[in-house]
């Protein structure tokens, strides 16, 4: 008998959707995780470390592999994650690199089936220090996570253009929250 899924739920999108300025409105009401890409990537900028993008890919994807099942680990209760453990897929395949362990992760380390997807938003969007594709570059991203959570078996639900304080009660009512 499968053991039963957590309630753990996934937002992801492209860089530059929306993402972390919802799951921030969300936290005021459930348990959040932040993106680990985000985390790793100011980890290594902070220690002078090369597990970043651009300079070590494969340890960069390992260390964010790494940080993502350590958030899963330490979730005790309703919990929506920025990203999970499918986008190391898309990262995989962005970057090139063998992604078996991912596999393995994804298949030990289950969400609940619906995943929260926000496309991309032209209108919204911003390169930063750690975002700096430009908007093609992100939209390209945003597809290959689509294709990482279908490979992963997860149905995804679309979330629409529209303001914050919409989004978060589109996926509140969503969660039955």
């Amino acid at each position: 008998m499968k053991p039963e899924t957590p309630p753990f739920f996934i937002i992801t999108g492209p860089p530059g959707s929306g993402k972390t300025t919802l799951i921030d409105a969300l936290a005021r009401s459930i348990s959040t995780i932040p993106e680990v890409a985000r985390r790793v990537l100011a980890e290594e900028r902070a220690s002078g470390g090369i597990a970043t993008g651009e300079q070590d890919p494969a340890a960069f994807v390992a260390r964010m592999l790494e940080m993502a099942i350590a958030d899963y680990a330490a979730a005790t209760s309703p919990t929506v994650f920025d990203r999970g453990l499918p986008d190391l897929l898309a990262f995989s395949a962005h970057y090139g690199l063998p992604d078996q362990d991912v596999e393995a992760a994804i298949e030990a380390h289950r969400y609940q089936p619906k995943v929260f997807i926000l496309p991309p938003w032209p209108d919204i969007y911003q390169t930063d220090a750690e975002r700096t594709l430009d908007f093609d570059g992100a939209a390209a991203f945003g597809d290959l996570t689509r294709q990482a959570y279908r490979r992963s078996g997860y149905a995804m639900i679309d979330v629409p253009k529209a303001s914050v304080a919409a989004r978060v009660a589109f996926i509140r009512s969503a969660l039955g929250l």
